[in-house]
């Protein structure tokens, strides 16, 4: 009787797996390296993204919905009273003051439940908001800088124009980028709050809460809030979409499978090139084995045992390593969840990548019979191929074994090429999207802007008392050295206009003779006003209302309480047509209005101007920013707009997108530096006896030296040639479509990245030079005849 397990030979093939695992430390170390690489970019990438995803979650879950501008305390106390609302807080922006100090003091008013709603924005470490009037909330960095450490019960002094005076501190709140920017976060109390010089009774801002709100969808919310608007008469209803996007926003899976698609091909390229060489090395081991006995089956077993124990090491230490960094960097986005998927995600794309990469080289194993194994030699195809009469010297060597092994060669060359071509593309990207080419298309007469930034007051309100963007203003600010002109930028007023079902807010520009062209460029559908009821809106709205096309006839409102008028929507405009001020740019241009239109609505109002871009000479910069801070600083309506200032916010945003991608490529070419580490040290191997004949026939060691570098240099050329070859057209259509997209349809000429590409050619051919001085000089440690008896 033949038992089941009688011909079980696993044990054998396990332990020749074992035997074969000790004596290939080289080879296991590249393995590891490789897998434990592509283990760490799939999950690193996975847990920073979805920590991200999450941190923006974190930042509107339980905070508000919907917000009501311009309101009275009356109708806060109102709306805490609606059983729908979990919680309503109070808001009043009061205004930014220059400080005696040099510091910005930016003064607002909340209640105790506003601080819980915005507690992502002001998050109160300790105490509670202020009752009296001589209390105050400040920031932790107001504390350290400008107020003597003090802690809660001190007394702290306030030396700006509205404000000044000796406070106690209540509460203290984080300080979030307030040393860079040097503004001072205050919370004074509604007792101080009514007692300021600018108060408006109907400045406050209202914002709620849903009980329950995320078992109710957008559309339930709104239609909720424009009914209590009309049953109270509410003013300007805004619903705050951020909370919307993100807090059903789900984690975009398209950027990882970019991610793990190029990692799988990285790796798959370098443990096949690893095994492969492996295996060439010890073919004639595997034939010793066929000939006592062992099957193709059992010599596929044990290379398989082989690969999947290096995989499943280096998948462990990278899916760790992965874990543990991006817990580190960003663990504020911790999700157990999402940390879970991501660690399956790994385990299962590595395990298959080393599957499918041992997959040939155990196929190679398995198919040579013990007489070709004894016959073996890597190069034994390529013999036909050989020119005749070739005149050897060096340079011709080198150049034969770069060629010797086409299939090595080419995964080596795709290897190192692979990163090359992700950080040529991402570079190109980086610099058409200039941080410098952007704020400018924001800046394009001068470096500064000046508009005004009316707070909780309507900008109509402040344009009918008298719009301070005036001509005094003007003959103060031309009569500063370096200034050279003042220019109209924008004229602009806050509008609504809505259609039976759908309403829509924000700023409407006048059509002049200075932006008509740019506007009509923009058009992505319809036409021009053609009479003073014709308006173009952004596309973006039309977007989330469909029954605000072109075409459509809408109620467009100037002003809170006044008849609307209906007007036509002409046309559609796209995104980036008209810009907003600060670092969030939020006060764009949503529709464009001919100027009669304005003056039918407002004819109480003489000048509309809202922006002012001034010229002024570069080289007096430092002059002309203060003086401009101190005509600002005299004026509560106004603010000050820099160039400066925007060209940080976007080098930021452009560090956050696109240098973690830089940093993946530079990850994918360490894929094709371990490949050729280690075909540099198997032929080093591999040619031991060559070499040594060659040196016993009369070739020096200098000419090896050459040779080995030759050979090198291939390598990195091709690598070269093939990162410019698949990279450039690549990164010029990449550039192509970015440009497109931030500069509104405008296309950028290409920019090629030396730098980035210098670099990286140096590295390469650098790498190169060392590593084959390194071989040589390891040669050299051994004698002729000690090299010459070295088996293959």
């Amino acid at each position: 009787m033949t038992w089941p397990f009688e011909n079980d030979t696993s044990a054998i093939t396990k332990k020749l797996a074992n035997k074969s695992l000790k004596s290939e430390k080289r080879r296991n170390l590249m393995v590891v390296i490789a897998v434990a690489l592509a283990a760490f970019l799939i999950c690193f990438t996975g847990i920073v993204s979805t920590s991200l995803t999450q941190m923006q979650r974190n930042q509107v879950v339980n905070t508000y919905e919907a917000v009501w501008m311009g309101v009275e305390e009356n109708d806060i106390e109102t709306l805490k009273g609606l059983p729908e609302f979990e919680r309503v807080g109070g808001y009043y922006m009061l205004g930014e003051e220059l400080s005696e100090q040099g510091y910005h003091a930016s003064y607002v008013y909340c209640d105790a439940q506003m601080m819980e709603i915005t507690k992502a924005q002001m998050d109160l470490l300790e105490g509670r908001v202020p009752e009296k009037a001589n209390e105050v909330v400040v920031s932790e960095y107001f504390l350290s800088a400008y107020g003597n450490n003090a802690k809660i019960g001190d007394t702290v002094t306030l030396d700006t124009e509205s404000f000044h005076g000796d406070y106690v501190v209540t509460g203290i709140m984080d300080s979030v980028n307030e040393k860079e920017a040097n503004t001072c976060a205050i919370i004074l109390s509604n007792a101080a709050l009514t007692e300021w010089k600018g108060f408006d009774p109907a400045g406050y801002r209202a914002y709620v809460h849903f009980k329950n709100s995320d078992q109710l969808d957008e559309e339930l919310m709104t239609s909720y809030c424009r009914e209590i608007t009309e049953e109270y008469q509410l003013p300007n209803l805004r619903m705050n979409n951020r909370y919307f996007t993100y807090v059903s926003k789900s984690f975009n899976f398209a950027l990882m499978a970019g991610v793990i698609a190029i990692v799988l091909i990285g790796g798959y390229i370098v443990i096949q090139s690893i095994f492969r060489i492996s295996i060439n090395d010890k073919i004639r081991s595997y034939g010793q084995l066929r000939t006592i006995g062992a099957t193709p089956k059992q010599i596929k077993r044990i290379v398989k045992r082989e690969g999947r124990k290096l995989g499943s090491i280096g998948i462990l230490i990278g899916t760790v390593l992965g874990v543990c960094g991006g817990f580190l960097l960003f663990s504020k986005g911790f999700n157990a969840v999402s940390y879970v998927v991501m660690v399956s995600l790994t385990l299962i794309s590595c395990w298959f990548m080393v599957s499918i990469s041992i997959r040939k080289p155990v196929k190679i194993a398995a198919g040579i019979s013990p007489i070709e194994a004894v016959r073996f030699t890597p190069v034994q195809k390529d013999i036909r191929s050989r020119k005749k009469n070739i005149k050897l010297n060096p340079v011709s060597m080198g150049i034969a074994n770069f060629k010797r092994d086409r299939k090595k060669t080419v995964a080596i060359v795709t290897s190192l090429s692979l990163g090359g071509i992700i950080l040529l593309v991402v570079s190109s990207i980086v610099l058409t999207r200039s941080p410098e080419a952007q704020a400018r298309s924001y800046f394009p007469d001068g470096d500064y802007k000046i508009y005004l930034d009316s707070g909780e007051v309507s900008k109509e309100k402040i344009m009918a008392a008298g719009n301070p963007l005036n001509e005094e203003l003007k003959q103060e600010i031309l009569a500063i050295d370096g200034i050279t002109d003042v220019i109209v930028k924008r004229q602009a007023v806050n509008t609504t206009f809505k259609t039976d079902i759908n309403q829509n807010t924000g700023n409407c520009d006048m059509l002049t003779d200075q932006n008509y062209a740019k506007v009509e460029a923009a058009l992505t559908e319809g036409t021009m006003p053609t009479d003073s009821h014709s308006i173009v809106i952004s596309s973006s709205i039309v977007d989330s209302y469909e029954d605000m096309g072109v075409g459509s006839t809408v109620e467009i409102s100037f002003r809170e309480g006044q008849s609307s008028v209906p007007v036509t929507i002409s046309g559609l405009f796209g995104p980036g047509t008209y810009t907003g001020h600060g670092k969030l740019l939020i006060d764009g241009a949503v529709a464009f209005a001919p100027q009669d239109l304005f003056r039918e609505l407002h004819p109480e109002i003489t000048s509309f101007d809202y922006s002012w871009s001034i010229v002024s000479d570069p080289k007096k910069a430092d002059y002309v920013e203060s003086e401009l801070k101190n005509i600002v600083a005299s004026h509560s309506n106004l603010a000050l707009d820099e160039v400066s200032t925007l060209i940080e916010v976007k080098k930021a945003q452009d560090r956050a997108a696109f240098g973690s991608m830089e940093v993946l490529s530079w990850l994918v070419f360490l894929f094709g530096v371990i490949n050729l580490i280690n075909t540099t040290l198997s032929n080093q191997m591999s040619r031991k006896q060559e070499n040594s004949v060659l040196r016993s026939i009369g070739l020096t060691q200098k000419q090896l030296c050459k040779m080995n570098i030759c050979e090198g240099l291939c390598y990195a050329l091709f690598a070269t040639l093939a990162t410019l070859i698949v990279g450039l057209p690549a990164s010029i259509f990449a550039c192509r479509k970015m440009s497109i997209a931030v500069f509104a349809g405008k296309v950028v000429p290409y920019q090629f990245p030396v730098l980035e590409m210098g670099l990286f050619i140096l590295v390469l051919f650098g790498m190169e030079l060392i590593l084959s001085v390194w071989t040589i000089r390891r040669q050299k440690k051994q004698s002729l005849i000690e090299q010459m008896r070295s088996m293959e």
